[in-house]
Parts: structure tokens; C-alpha cells; sequence
């Protein structure tokens, strides 16, 4: 199966899709910097959130295997400050459409 690299519309193209549906429609987007604590941080905030869907599909060993690619990956794309701490910019798309009156 091939990834999509940005598996979401762009905020525009949400726009281009509601507009023509919805009276109005609000869209904007903002980053969170989460800062994270201790080994793999990066890994554990996601396993309460989407990475926990992943995981269960797959059993013992394919899990385990996963969970520690999945680590080696996000340890190079988020690598721990000089402090310890990791930064993890987290970006979220907000989007209110109302009906037409």
C-alpha cells in the first residue's frame, strides 16, 4: 500500500469543498510546540491517540516490531533538545461551517 504523504486536504481545498454546501465557513490552522519529557516522548504521546489503532491490529511480535521502528523514526525527526526535552510541533486544522439561512 502506498502512503500519501499529505494524507488530509489542504485548507483550501476544504474550502472548495464546503463553500458551495454551508451558508459560511471559518478555516484556519495553528501549531502546537508540545514539549516532551523522557525516552521516546514522541512515541508515548501518540500511543494514546493514533498509534494505539495501529498497534491494535497487529499481534505480539509485529506490535513490538512496529512500536520500535516507529521509535527509531520519530527519535530522527524529533531529536531531544541539549536540555532533554523533545519539541513536537503539532499542527491542527479547525473548520466551522454554518447552513445557509
Amino acid at each position: 500500500m502506498e502512503l500519501l504523504e499529505q494524507p488530509l486536504l489542504s485548507p483550501a481545498q476544504y474550502l472548495h469543498v464546503l463553500l458551495p454546501l454551508a451558508g459560511d465557513v471559518d478555516c484556519w490552522t495553528t501549531t502546537y510546540h508540545h514539549v516532551l519529557e523522557g525516552p521516546d516522548p514522541v512515541v508515548e504521546w501518540f500511543k494514546g491517540s493514533f498509534l494505539r489503532e495501529f498497534v491494535s491490529r497487529l499481534d505480539g511480535p509485529d506490535a513490538t516490531e512496529f512500536v520500535a521502528d516507529y521509535a527509531v523514526a520519530m527519535r530522527a525527526a524529533y531529536p531531544p533538545r541539549a536540555d532533554g526535552r523533545t519539541v513536537m510541533p503539532f499542527r491542527r486544522l479547525f473548520l466551522v461551517a454554518r447552513a445557509r439561512s
